[in-house]
């Protein structure tokens, strides 16, 4: 066997690797309960900000750690600790997915997606008011 063959074979085996890896995933989502009764064990959590409780960030401590609760699905709410500064928006977000474990008996985030509200929903503007105001500034 040539050295091109073998080279093909290899890159061939680890797209497929890598292709199994990306659909085997667990991008389901589940709520803390769950999380709790599998320490240890990845899950993605969605919910939303608890506003109850305040947001803690303090960088003169740790530049990497933000403190936060949130409320899933169920309406369980559990402190967060995420492993990253505090993002931007986070106090306007819509909906928090939250990648983590339980270690320890808290749940620790390494990534976090957020929707944040958009400007153009029914509440502040629509499309059409925007149409209309573009439409009122041209010529």
């Amino acid at each position: 066997m040539s050295r091109t063959n073998i080279f093909v074979i290899l890159l061939v085996a680890i797209l497929m690797a890598s292709l199994f890896s990306v659909f085997t995933q667990n991008s389901e989502s589940v709520v803390f309960a769950r999380a709790f009764a599998e320490p240890g064990v990845e899950f993605k959590i969605s919910g939303t900000l608890d506003t109850d409780h305040p947001v803690v960030y303090e960088p003169e401590e740790n530049v990497s750690l933000t403190r936060f609760h949130m409320k899933d699905k169920n309406g369980e709410v559990q402190e967060v600790w995420l492993n990253k500064a505090k993002p931007t928006g986070l106090e306007q977000s819509e909906s928090i997915d939250l990648y983590g474990q339980v270690v320890n008996g808290e749940f620790v985030a390494g990534d976090m997606l957020m929707k944040c509200p958009s400007k153009y929903n029914e509440q502040s503007h629509s499309l059409a008011e925007v149409v209309e105001e573009t439409e009122q500034i041209e010529p």
